[in-house]
């Protein structure tokens, strides 16, 4: 984790800075206030609820990290997880301070996934963990008030969701991200967070049944999450699609390839805007578009398998030939090909020569076979 003295909080404004560390102290102040003697079974269903949100950032941080890399170009701001599954069920059933300490337990187990070039900023993630634990003050309020059931835990659901994202939006007004902001009041930006709410409050349930009932949460937020993943792999890119740069696009391909066990790279010797606009029209599966410097385009093909891939490079090819676009096309697929995008690029260029020198001196605009 980068050292404190070097985070990018310290270049914010003053007024970022200090709502920022406001709202840090706020929430340890209000997490420490409530120390005190606790249940032995409170104990337990801390432990567990902890080990749960552990056990599930460690089976699926390649997920994670692949469905961040791909969010990086497409909606940097917001990127909701599942970790409420176990904040919002402990805000629920335990005193609050053990709320928190399963809440920083869960934050600190998730930073791998976190931590991906370019979008590592520790200081943020101490921040929405902050978020986290003042919204989990929210719903351990409303559980205590006393109203007949299920109206404590309805209402908690909604404090802990309407206090999150304040502190949310907070953070962006006071940094003026209000294009940020505009994406947080969309509806569509919190299906995932709903979703993982009412697993929350439905493992809040099967605790009061039975504790170790906790369990049956993981394997139904693993299955979310795939759903999330798969979801964000395959968001249909336009007409007017621009290619991500070289950096941006390497860390997707390198976090995607690695967390799917079938994918595929496409490559194209061209940067010609009409071979991008192509790439979009022909709707070819794409998941991200690089630009590869002068050295053309590289295409991810998020589970597709080696024939798949080969069929959808030899529509380019022809698709190119109409288009008089002179170009070249290769792919390679994982795990036909190789394990990393480095393997399946590096199989790519290989194929780029192979073909090139196959031509001759000039291109052959002729459909390659």
């Amino acid at each position: 984790m980068t050292a404190i003295s070097g985070w990018a909080l310290w270049r914010a404004s003053l007024f970022a800075m200090i709502v920022i560390l406001a709202v840090d102290l706020a929430a340890a102040g209000t997490a420490l206030a409530s120390i005190g003697a606790f249940h032995q079974s409170d104990l337990w269903t801390a432990a567990l609820l902890a080990s749960l949100s552990i056990v599930y950032s460690r089976f699926t941080v390649s997920w994670e990290r692949a469905r961040r890399a791909l969010r990086q170009e497409k909606l940097p701001a917001l990127c909701p997880n599942l970790l409420a599954t176990w904040a919002f069920a402990a805000a629920a059933v335990l005193p609050l301070t053990l709320a928190a300490i399963v809440i920083a337990a869960a934050a600190i187990a998730e930073w791998p996934a976190r931590n991906i070039a370019g979008q590592a900023t520790p200081y943020r993630y101490v921040y929405s963990t902050a978020g986290a634990i003042l919204a989990a003050t929210a719903a351990n309020s409303c559980m205590a008030l006393a109203l007949p059931d299920p109206l404590p835990l309805a209402l908690a659901a909604a404090g802990y969701m309407l206090v999150g994202m304040a502190a949310v939006a907070l953070a962006m007004v006071s940094a003026g991200q209000y294009k940020a902001l505009s994406l947080l009041l969309k509806a569509e930006s919190h299906k995932l967070e709903v979703l993982t709410i009412g697993l929350a409050a439905a493992q809040v349930q099967l605790i009061n049944l039975h504790v170790p009932l906790a369990w049956l949460s993981l394997p139904a937020a693993i299955l979310i999450q795939r759903w999330a993943v798969q979801s964000d792999l395959h968001l249909t890119d336009d007409t007017t699609i621009r290619p991500m740069t070289e950096a941006a696009w390497l860390t997707v391909a390198r976090e995607v390839v690695a967390a799917c066990p079938v994918t595929a790279i496409m490559r194209i010797d061209t940067a010609d805007p009409a071979a991008v606009s192509l790439v979009a029209r022909m709707q070819v599966g794409c998941d991200a578009i690089g630009a590869m410097g002068k050295s053309g385009l590289a295409i991810l093909l998020a589970d597709c398998p080696g024939t798949n891939a080969e069929a959808l490079a030899t529509r380019m090819r022809a698709a190119l030939h109409q288009q008089a676009i002179p170009a070249l096309v290769a792919v390679a697929a994982k795990p036909r090909d190789g394990q990393s995008s480095a393997d399946l690029l590096a199989v790519c260029e290989a194929e780029l020569i192979t073909r090139a020198a196959a031509q001759g001196p000039s291109k052959s605009l002729r459909p390659e076979a």
